[in-house]
């Protein structure tokens, strides 16, 4: 992994807010901060409705910005010339969850894929057809599957198409929002693999987001863990998972299949569903399902503190259940 000072892509304590009704609003992301630095992959991980994909729909601009900003290579998205938003727009790629609906069930492969190039008016015409067929090539697609439609393929093989016709732009950053999900298990080790050799292969940063930390571990090089629109926990992956600080983590950790079960602990199982956006729970928004709670959990809002160097968590009793001092994050 080759990494550079400046992050390439970050976040400034970002939020997306839905009006809902008259006089309600749902917020989806509250103030999130994130950098993601050239040439590595950073996971994000969490609950469906804890905000992670919206996060990454923010970032493409498929999501409203309500507060925050969005920069990239240390410029705000929002204030970005029509030259620069383009390439904006190229740079950054994103891979949705379902396979299925993401192609257009009206064109061919090799039509969806050389589509954004269409639309973006990318290279001579005359090119555009060769750029399509070697990144179909470079996914594991043969010449044989250029003229069929979205139907005539397996679900992994959509998602391999789906991933071509991420890479003609030539983007210097993936998004891939639960881009294996949809697919069963030995599916998905090959997917996950093919994104590991195409990072390598161009040159990539990964924006991995899953709501399995197994697999997010085994692509990223750093986790950050959500909960309810906010970060609770973001550290280097083997850090994490070797010191697990925050409990909403430790009870995902605790839920991941093991091939020896007796070499974990304990199964942590959470009490409820996670609350809903539009009224959180005062105080820690984990503290109606957290096994640790106390009553300061019920009255304060914990803030993201530097535990170890790199490792940083949102838990009031941090110090308490680990023995650790605390700092806060600089901003």
């Amino acid at each position: 992994m080759t990494t550079s000072k400046e992050p390439l892509l970050s976040l400034d304590r970002l939020s997306v807010r839905y009006p809902v009704g008259r006089r309600k609003t749902l917020t989806a992301v509250d103030g999130v901060s994130l950098s993601v630095r050239e040439g590595e992959t950073l996971g994000l991980i969490g609950e469906s409705g804890s905000g992670k994909s919206t996060v990454a729909r923010a970032i493409v601009g498929l999501a409203p910005v309500s507060g925050g900003t969005v920069r990239w290579e240390g410029k705000d998205v929002s204030s970005l010339g029509r030259r620069e938003r383009r390439d904006f727009v190229e740079s950054v790629q994103m891979i949705f969850q379902d396979p299925h609906s993401a192609l257009d069930p009206r064109r061919t492969i090799l039509q969806s894929v050389r589509e954004p190039m269409d639309t973006m008016g990318r290279r001579k015409k005359s090119e555009r057809r060769d750029v399509a067929v070697k990144a179909l090539e470079d996914v594991g697609l043969s010449a044989q599957m250029l003229d069929r439609y979205p139907h005539q393929l397996s679900g992994g093989q959509k998602q391999r198409a789906n991933i071509a016709r991420a890479l003609v732009t030539d983007p210097r950053v993936l998004i891939c929002d639960e881009s294996v999900a949809a697919l069963d298990v030995a599916l998905q080790a090959e997917i996950l693999n093919l994104l590991q050799d195409l990072k390598d292969e161009y040159e990539l940063t990964v924006i991995f987001i899953s709501h399995d930390l197994s697999v997010v571990s085994h692509l990223a090089d750093r986790i950050s863990v959500m909960y309810l629109g906010r970060i609770v926990e973001l550290g280097g992956t083997e850090d994490l998972m070797d010191h697990t600080l925050h409990p909403y983590s430790e009870a995902l950790l605790s839920a991941q299949p093991l091939v020896d079960p007796a070499s974990r602990g304990e199964r942590i199982i959470l009490r409820g569903d996670i609350p809903s956006p539009l009224s959180p729970p005062p105080g820690c928004r984990f503290n109606t399902r957290c096994p640790h709670a106390v009553a300061s959990c019920r009255e304060s809002d914990p803030q993201l503190l530097t535990i170890t160097p790199g490792h940083s968590a949102a838990c009031l009793r941090i110090d308490e259940l680990h023995g650790l001092g605390v700092r806060e994050v600089p901003t």
